[in-house]
């Protein structure tokens, strides 16, 4: 019996998913666990768990390997296909299109893939356009810059003037932040890197997206904790919640629980290039009072004692 997972649990997706529900969630989870993204201490279990989401988007993607996946599992095609031919026809690039300038494959993706046929994001292209002829005319070297940005700037987007050094000598430039961009984001403005034979090299900002007071970031969605009052969450009640957006209202019904968790729909980080929008998630903490006067506690056993009756 295999030991692997079930490829469409390992891509979060219903065995009736469609080809762009699969490219959908694919999309996402690469993004997620690319080991560039990642701290280094978590690079090696991003790798793995990158490289078993491709592997299951290789086969369902693919229509006759999903089928035959769907019929003997991983036994039909651990039978059928090496390694290297589970990927062959799989077009990957079409997963990452309107990313536009940003690099989120880079290196890693052609390790991972280069040795099957495949060039991801152009990459090889770059380098062979980088390293052909003599060293005369090879282009200049990359830049990398840090950029901060705080949530509410990632998710209106913005523009930053950076300062660094090229060639040695200070440049001033501005950049345009788009909305929905994370840490480890990396932006790529053409022809500002160092210079060569071969032509400039290319300026990489990469996005650091700084601490909020309030809101937590995990992917596009939002988490924010709100507080009710005792009564309130029995009772049941509206209260606004704050958004990156401005306050809405949200109905607490009776008999909410402390730690429940509600989702305002569309109300999280916008996706690159306006593909949709995340999700907030609303954590709402019951408030039970320290201190009670005597009626209070009065009518809280009265109260107590119509439960027992009931």
């Amino acid at each position: 019996m295999s030991s692997k997972r079930d490829y469409y649990e390992i891509l979060g997706v219903k065995k009736n998913a469609t080809q762009e529900e699969l490219k959908k969630a694919y999309r996402e989870l690469a993004l997620r666990y690319h080991p560039d993204r990642v701290s280094a201490d978590k690079k090696k279990e991003a790798e793995n768990t990158f490289k078993e989401i491709s592997e299951a988007y290789a086969v369902l993607s693919d229509p006759q390997k999903r089928a035959l996946y769907d019929q003997h599992g991983h036994s039909g095609i651990d039978q059928k296909y090496a390694y290297e031919d589970l990927y062959r026809g799989t077009d990957f690039g079409s997963v990452f299109e309107g990313l536009g300038d940003f690099s989120v494959g880079g290196g890693f993706f052609e390790n991972l893939f280069g040795d099957l046929g495949f060039d991801l994001f152009g990459t090889r292209g770059r380098k062979q356009r980088a390293n052909s002829g003599n060293g005369s005319s090879r282009r200049g070297r990359d830049v990398e810059f840090n950029v901060s940005v705080t949530l509410e700037e990632a998710f209106h987007g913005t523009e930053k003037t950076i300062q660094f050094q090229r060639d040695g000598v200070a440049r001033t430039l501005t950049v345009k932040i788009p909305p929905g961009v994370d840490s480890g984001s990396r932006l790529r403005i053409k022809g500002e890197g160092e210079g060569g034979q071969g032509g400039r090299g290319d300026l990489f900002a990469v996005i650091d997206i700084s601490a909020h007071r309030i809101f937590q970031r995990n992917g596009s969605d939002l988490q924010v904790e709100v507080s009710v009052g005792l009564t309130r969450a029995i009772l049941g009640t509206e209260i606004r919640v704050p958004t990156l957006d401005g306050e809405v209202t949200m109905k607490v019904p009776a008999g909410t629980q402390g730690g429940s968790i509600f989702r305002l729909r569309g109300k999280g980080m916008p996706h690159l290039k306006g593909r949709g929008t995340g999700d907030e998630l609303v954590r709402v903490n019951v408030e039970i009072p320290r201190r009670l006067t005597e009626r209070q506690r009065e009518l809280i056993e009265e109260l107590e004692k119509t439960f027992k009756t009931t």
